[in-house]
């Protein structure tokens, strides 16, 4: 920057700590879209007349959208016709998929079961149990026009709007969203999605570069030409360009698994735990978590921030500026990878409950780094705007605290203690 700006940049690491609810915006309702190979996923979906895999397949979905805004309710026990909850819209949720191939046999039946569901929507809205406003039925079949317009009638007589999704709509997500596709590897064309995102990318590697040396950069670079550009015309504040690219390049880089890690995949390693050796990796990973994290303490003292940005008036360095970038990226990556090592370890029923809260204290690490790169990105990117001012003073202070959920590190506490006194460790 200019002489007349101030910079300034501070992070520092916690253990475990400072519990914080996380909020993250969710995306409007919608349901449709659909193509060719999407057509062959809708056919695939139709045909699907296991409830209990309907059901994983409704979680997978409306939580890659939506995240922990979704609540997921057990289907092995009575739901009372609630199939998963949308908090911020205060929508309720009912899933259904037929035990045998659907044939136009079965409008009683179709008639039975979502106005069914629908009156156990509006019972549990009267009694208070929960706070309903919108109410979706899920199926794998189309809703025929009749049976469409008593439902709707019925919940616009009881003040719920209602809405359904059927089959397109899941083959739509999984078509968008590879992750999701990735937990459903029988489903026709998911092969050929994962071919053609492969060759997308190869296109774009391809794109012809001879107009790079003319492109003028003056703003967060969006791919490794612009961040080049950027390097060789070095405008004002580049060097802080340069590191807020270099943390949302990777952090787009790893949007696949960011979401896996939302929906609690884990890809199986073939790792399988007796009660004793569950308990040791359990406790063992916990020590590794903290020292992904004790890891990122070095990264930032102010003599690493001065040889990567330069003193004030003195240019930075782009490489080291890309490696301090990297280092915030990479601990993100090593979370993330710590999550799905231990989701896709085996352990006996018994020590399930202790490996759920083992994994879920990844989730605040991994958010505090989002937010971190989320913050960067939109601090530096209005600072080419605000030089342009008269007398322009800049300062920038982006704090990376890293810190874990407190009610989780607990509970997991309290799980391993009676587990130990159960098996007397």
């Amino acid at each position: 920057m200019s002489s007349s700006s101030q910079r300034k940049k501070a992070a520092t690491c916690t253990g475990m700590e400072d519990v914080e609810q996380i909020r993250l915006k969710q995306p409007s309702w919608s349901c449709g879209g659909g193509n060719l190979v999407a057509v062959n996923l809708q056919a695939q979906i139709e045909l699907i007349t296991v409830p209990q895999d309907f059901t994983r397949l409704c979680n997978a979905v409306l939580q890659a959208e939506y995240g922990i805004d979704f609540l997921p309710i057990d289907d092995d026990r009575a739901d009372r016709g609630n199939d998963g909850y949308l908090k911020t819209e205060k929508r309720m949720f009912a899933a259904h998929c037929f035990k045998r191939i659907q044939n136009r046999g079965l409008d009683n039946e179709i008639r039975g079961k979502i106005t069914g569901d629908l009156k156990k929507a509006i019972a549990l809205r009267d009694s208070g149990a929960w706070d309903i406003l919108r109410w979706t039925f899920l199926c794998n079949y189309p809703i025929p026009e009749g049976i469409a317009a008593e439902v709707y009638a019925l919940g616009r007589q009881a003040g719920i709007d209602v809405s359904w999704c059927g089959p397109g709509y899941f083959a739509e997500v999984l078509q968008r969203v590879s992750s999701v596709r990735e937990l459903f590897p029988n489903l026709i064309g998911n092969d050929i999605l994962n071919r053609l995102d492969e060759i997308s990318r190869t296109i774009e590697s391809l794109t012809p570069t001879t107009d790079e040396p003319d492109l003028a950069v003056n703003w967060v670079p969006r791919d490794s030409a612009e961040q080049r550009a950027l390097i060789s015309q070095t405008p004002p504040a580049w060097e802080y360009l340069l590191f807020a690219s270099a943390l949302q390049l990777g952090k787009q880089r790893l949007e696949p698994k960011w979401r896996d890690f939302r929906t609690g995949f884990g890809r199986r390693s073939g790792i399988y735990h007796d009660e004793a050796s569950a308990v040791r990796r359990l406790t063992g990973a916990v020590g590794d978590l903290e020292g992904i994290v004790s890891r990122l303490m070095p990264v930032f003292p102010s003599e690493i921030q001065e040889e990567a940005f330069g003193p004030p008036g003195v240019p930075g360095n782009s490489d080291s500026i890309l490696h301090l970038g990297g280092r915030v990226v990479s601990a993100y990556e090593e979370i993330l990878d710590w999550a799905s090592d231990i989701r896709g370890e085996v352990y006996p029923q018994s020590i399930q409950s202790a490996a759920d809260l083992t994994a879920r204290m990844a989730m605040r690490p991994a958010q505090d780094i989002r937010n971190f790169i989320e913050q960067a990105f939109s601090e530096i990117s209005k600072v080419p705007d605000l030089l342009t001012l008269p007398n322009p003073r800049i300062e920038i202070q982006l704090d990376l605290t890293v810190s874990a959920d407190e009610a989780t590190v607990k509970a997991f506490a309290k799980e391993v203690r009676k587990i130990r006194r159960r098996l007397r460790l």
